[in-house]
């Protein structure tokens, strides 16, 4: 976040007037980041200018954090990047197209990943071929060596701890190579078998499902986008419909 924006400054640019609510704060910053994401001909820098007045409006005060004294900590390179307030701000989790059928997009990942269900998401399995294929939309007809597989369910760890496993697993050599090249982000771990490639992640859900839901999305739809194979390109199986 930018500290040299003032609150007046970002409120401007989100189009609020202070004191604003939660609520308000939040459908603005949606509308506009929606207008103005890269991946629908928006602005990168301006989309990045939202993210951080949003940022700055949802701080918690402006008092800089208190410094322990002794030696400093140091974030771990390997630490995962954690979703900011404004990467989940940005989810619709109350969208009316979940149950269509079609390829997936991150406000329907998410809402289908906070619909009611006992465990801490929903679970939520699509296929797909591989990066850019024709056959991306007729995966789910495809034989099962010919398709790869998201899939993101609860469980717990070996420690017993709940946690949201997502897995990302490619069989074609085109799916494979794609995900030998991905950014781990510290939050993936790569699994080498004779025939598949697989990406996974086992994420701690949080305190709140909707919070939870978005921030798999978030994780996900970076990954996925970062090695060209983004969600509109995997179709929601049967399996996961959200009366199960």
């Amino acid at each position: 976040m930018d500290e040299r924006l003032t609150r007046q400054e970002a409120a401007r640019l989100l189009g609020v007037t202070l004191p604003c609510g939660d609520g308000q704060l939040k459908r603005a910053y949606r509308r506009l980041a929606r207008e103005h994401h890269p991946d629908r001909g928006g602005d990168a820098r301006h989309f990045h200018q939202l993210q951080q007045a949003y940022e700055r409006l949802v701080a918690d005060g402006d008092q800089a954090p208190g410094v322990s004294r002794g030696r400093p900590s140091r974030t771990p390179a390997s630490a995962p990047h954690a979703p900011s307030a404004a990467d989940l701000a940005a989810f619709d989790l109350d969208s009316d197209r979940a149950d269509q059928p079609g390829p997936l997009d991150p406000d329907r990942f998410a809402t289908l990943l906070a619909s009611p269900h006992r465990g801490a998401v929903h679970p939520v399995l699509a296929a797909s071929r591989a990066p850019g294929s024709r056959l991306n939309r007729a995966a789910g007809f495809l034989a099962a060596e010919l398709t790869s597989t998201l899939e993101v369910r609860a469980t717990t760890d070996d420690r017993g701890h709940d946690v949201v496993v997502v897995e990302v697993t490619g069989a074609s050599r085109r799916a494979r190579r794609a995900m030998e090249a991905a950014d781990l982000d510290g939050t993936w771990v790569r699994r080498r078998r004779s025939t598949t490639t697989q990406l996974r992640a086992a994420i701690p859900p949080a305190g709140d499902r909707r919070e939870t839901a978005a921030g798999i999305a978030v994780r996900t739809t970076r990954l996925l986008d970062s090695i060209g194979w983004p969600l509109r390109e995997w179709t929601v199986t049967a399996s996961t419909d959200r009366r199960s």
